[in-house]
């Protein structure tokens, strides 16, 4: 049997025949029969949000794509010791500080859905899609789910969407629902918004022959990043001040449509890692081209220079978006707007940075680099400004607790739980453990153990062609000791058969708890009152 080898190529090369495989056969690896799940578990038809009165606090929630949780100061030693984020800094000394915040389902659309939802999404459905991506979980919300978005408009709010998150705006996507207006700011990655010629075109300014060579497909997304970025470069420095101005100018047109709701994506630090040459001058003096602006997703050896070039573009990257997101602060500083909105800023995800021998994220990479994310919420009056909540958040608990901020109640569909009794003092904690899934493998961790390996057999089997029976050697169980290791630099599940099992085992009774819960559909069932639908009001 062939080693697997986690890499976006391969999940860009199974795209086609994820396809094929879906219109041939008409396969859904799902943990539960979407037909069969009753109305009851998990809801049939879309309800509309009942009319609330709240407290018409404004709302503005800052999402930075691939931004490491010690990218900041708030949460201990940096990553790399002059990494420069003076905004987020300082916004933070004014925020609560949640300090054990992770995603659930993951990466990016996956996360999207629990963060709009607040609903879990584990275990996660596959669905063969028309998408570059094929991964358990990644499509469009469903019908019936309520997003935070349609909440707020029945509660009298004005939504604005701004985004660079391009996988948002696909044909088939539809995280604008409940928005009254939403913008796309186009050209980060596989963004078809520039045209390549089919001849491709020359990338030796972004990497070298020998590294583009190793990795199949990367010439033809090189190709088509540069094309993009062509054009948005007539616009501004870099994607992050392109979203950023379109915030602001949205602030300058609507601060006083009170009360509102704005949700601003940065896709930014999402690779390919290609700050403008200001930011990466603070971290590698008289950089030269080849830039190698796209880091591998194989664990695969690597040169010291090549490493430190990899760093210095993410930390130019996280530079860029502190400074831009800065930017935004102080708009919303000089409208008044702390004094009447709740303010956030979070992440997805982060990234590894060659621990291991590693970058980006991944199945095989579920460890803190990657699954602890920031989370930063700041409210009226600055109360409890600056203070680190310990106890373990998961990014479904953000929708209804930022409601519950709001003066409002969640819809009867969010599984998350209202947090902010942490702040408060009125409990220590909300579970005991989290868990995480990317792919077919799964990550479970408690204070003092993290613990990951393949949580469905039987379709990683089907799809890396794996013989039922055979031993699933693509990835091997990880165990580490987070109070001896914190960086879990060291696996241990040879060593700590016992706990190893243990924490297996919380792992699947959480993933079974959600069988039932997690299927949905894609289509709203005909309605029997054609003027105006069944839930009009």
């Amino acid at each position: 049997m062939e080693k697997e080898v986690y890499s976006r190529r391969n999940f860009l090369k199974g795209a086609m025949a994820g396809v094929a495989v879906g219109a041939g056969g008409g396969r859904v690896w799902a943990d539960s029969d979407p037909a069969a799940t009753s109305a009851e578990q998990c809801g049939a038809d879309w309800e509309r949000p009942p009319k609330q009165a709240g407290n018409n606090l404004n709302l503005i929630v800052i999402v930075s794509d691939t931004f490491r949780h010690d990218n900041l100061t708030c949460y201990g030693p940096k990553w790399l010791e002059n990494l420069e984020t003076p905004n987020l800094d300082a916004f933070a000394e004014k925020s609560v500080i949640f300090q054990d915040a992770y995603p659930e389902g993951m990466p990016t659309i996956v996360i999207r859905r629990t963060l709009y939802s607040g609903r879990r999404v584990i275990p996660a459905n596959y669905y063969p899609q028309h998408d570059s991506v094929q991964l358990p979980g990644w499509h469009q919300l469903y019908n019936e789910d309520i997003t935070l978005s349609e909440t707020l408009n029945e509660s009298g709010y004005v939504n604005a969407l701004i985004s660079s998150l391009y996988h948002q705006f696909k044909p088939d996507r539809n995280f604008h629902r409940g928005f009254h207006t939403w913008q796309w700011v186009r050209g980060l990655e596989f963004d078809y918004y520039g045209t390549s010629p089919h001849g491709l075109l020359d990338v030796s300014d972004l990497v070298s022959s020998d590294y583009l060579a190793r990795s199949p497909g990367l010439h033809r997304m090189l190709s088509q990043y540069k094309a993009n970025r062509n054009l948005w470069k007539q616009q501004g420095e870099s994607v992050s001040q392109i979203t950023a101005q379109n915030a602001i100018r949205w602030l300058n047109e609507n601060h006083d449509q009170k009360p509102f709701y704005l949700q601003v994506e940065f896709f930014d630090a999402h690779e390919p890692w290609d700050p403008p040459q200001r930011f990466l001058e603070k971290y590698m003096p008289g950089a030269t081209n080849p830039s190698f602006v796209e880091p591998p997703y194989d664990t695969v050896p690597l040169s010291d220079d090549l490493k430190n070039r990899f760093r210095a573009n993410y930390a130019g990257s996280v530079n860029c978006v502190d400074y831009w997101v800065g930017n935004l602060l102080n708009t919303i500083d000089q409208f008044g707007l702390f004094e009447n909105s709740i303010v956030v800023f979070m992440s997805d995800h982060g990234a590894m940075l060659g621990e291991r021998g590693q970058f980006i994220k991944g199945p095989d990479k579920l460890r803190g680099q990657v699954t602890h994310i920031p989370l930063l919420i700041r409210t009226p009056g600055n109360q409890y400004a600056g203070k680190k909540v310990p106890g373990f958040v998961q990014v479904p608990d953000v929708m209804p607790t930022l409601l519950n901020l709001l003066g409002l109640k969640p819809p009867s569909r969010v599984t998350g739980t209202d947090v902010w009794p942490l702040v408060t003092g009125e409990t220590s904690k909300v579970r005991d453990s989290v868990v995480q899934t990317y792919g077919w493998v799964g990550a479970v961790r408690n204070q003092e153990w993290a613990y990951s390996e393949i949580w469905k057999p039987e379709a990683h089997q089907e799809k890396y062609h794996v013989a039922p029976g055979a031993p699933l050697d693509t990835y091997k169980p990880q165990l580490y000791n987070l109070e001896k290791d914190p960086n879990e630099l060291t696996d241990v599940a040879d060593k700590y058969p016992d706990k190893a099992r243990q924490m297996s085992a919380t792992m699947k009774e959480y993933i079974a708890s959600g069988k039932g819960i997690t299927a949905g559909s894609f289509n709203a069932k005909p309605s029997l009152d054609t003027s105006q639908g069944r839930n009009a009001k």
